[in-house]
């Protein structure tokens, strides 16, 4: 029997959908202003490792001008911002029901908190965390484990009712290094051996978290 009560989230890929908008834009952008064709799904794929590798190689690979393409991206992205990238099914769910168990949700992401919480307010979801760090508070990029270690010891955590969950396997490394236990999140089904836990969907945390309703 796990007794969670405290659980620390990714954002992009691991509470919310946004890896295919992203790429979407991204791709539209090549297309449209400099003409080059890539295959969404590849684009889609570097996301996933994160937004600054996919940035550094269309940079690279197809010498652009790194301003010119942050500028181009930053304001396509923001069209349609919220309506394209909606919590992952069960995402609220999970969360909502961790609060009224009387737990805490935190979120760890190096996204900027300017879209973070327009996406939290869009859907209705800021209140169902306790501390939301983003790269503007400074912390070192995950797997360094300071941001973690700063939410266990600001909250009085007990390392063993803390749970850690991502879609990347740095959130899992960040975690481990640690020694708190993690949850690894893989809509198309991944492994990672390094993890604690292997999921699916958000709902399959109810049986880790003990949240199933008695019967």
């Amino acid at each position: 029997m796990h007794n969670f009560k405290y659980i620390i989230w990714d954002f992009d890929g691991t509470l919310f959908n946004t890896y295919p908008h992203l790429a979407s834009v991204i791709t539209e952008i090549m297309k449209i202003k400099f003409n080059i064709h890539l295959n969404m799904n590849q684009v889609q794929e570097w996301c996933e490792t994160s937004l600054k590798f996919c940035f550094d190689k269309i940079i690279s690979d197809f010498n652009i001008n790194k301003l010119e393409f942050q500028d181009l991206f930053s304001k396509k992205y923001l069209v349609n911002l919220e309506s394209q990238q909606p919590p992952f099914p069960g995402a609220k769910e999970i969360l909502t029901d961790i609060q009224k168990r009387g737990g805490k949700n935190f979120i760890v992401t190096h996204r900027g908190s300017i879209t973070l919480f327009k996406l939290l307010h869009y859907y209705n979801m800021e209140y169902l965390f306790k501390k939301v760090i983003t790269n503007k508070d400074g912390f070192p990029s995950k797997p360094n484990p300071a941001s973690f270690l700063y939410l266990i010891n600001e909250f009085q955590i007990p390392k063993e009712k803390v749970i850690s969950v991502g879609d990347r396997m740095i959130d899992i490394q960040t975690a481990h290094a640690i020694s708190i236990k993690s949850c690894y999140f893989s809509p198309k089904g991944k492994i990672y051996e390094l993890a604690d836990f292997n999921i699916r969907n958000l709902i399959e945390l109810k049986e880790i978290l003990n949240l199933q309703e008695k019967k």
